[in-house]
């Protein structure tokens, strides 16, 4: 077991925010760094260097690019950690699909694409569930429950035009007893309670497995 001592985590801690991510993975990304140097000197000793070289550069490229994300996901995760529900209440209709969206993402949701706006089609956001499923996501930010045909709309959009794609309906202001009634079997319905769960980490929810 790695001792971390006193004066390190104060370290950590006074860093910039940015930079705490690469503080905790200081380990591994120095293991990246001589792994890179160890290919580096094996390139520059082999006769085809001008392929090595290149498939050297992917794996430099790629490394930076996976370093980049973890980044950017640790950013986002420590934004969406200062929002509560009483924020949320005060968003636009755009800016909720983008929370929605980095709620996502955050939680292992990949491809997360935000589509919304006025000819969406009943469509908001489009990703993929931790376990690789197509998921296609519609987000209100409303100050009422979501009616029984919302619902029902957004059903008809997953029976025509996103067949084979599981189906999310977020809303901020839950769903009326008729609305749960008509979602049930068809999509995973996200009430205000499971927003507030989903927004604390305890709780994701993801689509059950087709």
């Amino acid at each position: 077991m790695t001792d971390i001592s006193p004066d390190s985590e104060t370290k950590a801690n006074r860093a910039p925010r940015e930079w705490r991510f690469v503080w905790r993975h200081r380990y591994a990304m120095v293991l990246a760094l001589v792994v890179a140097l160890m290919v580096g000197a094996w390139v520059a000793q082999s006769a085809a260097r001008p392929l090595l070289w290149a498939a050297g550069a992917l794996v430099v490229a790629a490394l930076v690019w996976w370093c980049r994300g973890r980044m950017v996901l640790a950013r986002e995760r420590r934004a969406l950690g200062r929002v509560d529900l009483s924020e949320v209440d005060r968003m636009a209709g755009r800016e909720f699909e983008e929370h929605v969206a980095a709620l996502m993402r955050v939680h292992g949701y990949t491809a997360v694409t935000v589509v919304g706006g006025a000819d969406d089609g009943g469509v908001d956001v489009l990703g993929r569930s931790p376990d690789g499923q197509a998921v296609v996501v519609q987000c209100k930010r409303w100050n009422n429950p979501v009616p029984p045909n919302d619902v029902r709309a957004f059903i008809g959009v997953l029976n025509s035009g996103y067949e084979g794609y599981q189906g999310i309906f977020v809303s901020s202001s839950g769903f009326t007893a008729a609305a749960a009634a008509e979602g049930e079997g068809h999509m995973v319905l996200v009430d205000r309670d499971g927003l507030a769960r989903w927004m604390a980490g305890v709780d994701v929810p993801e689509p059950p497995r087709g």
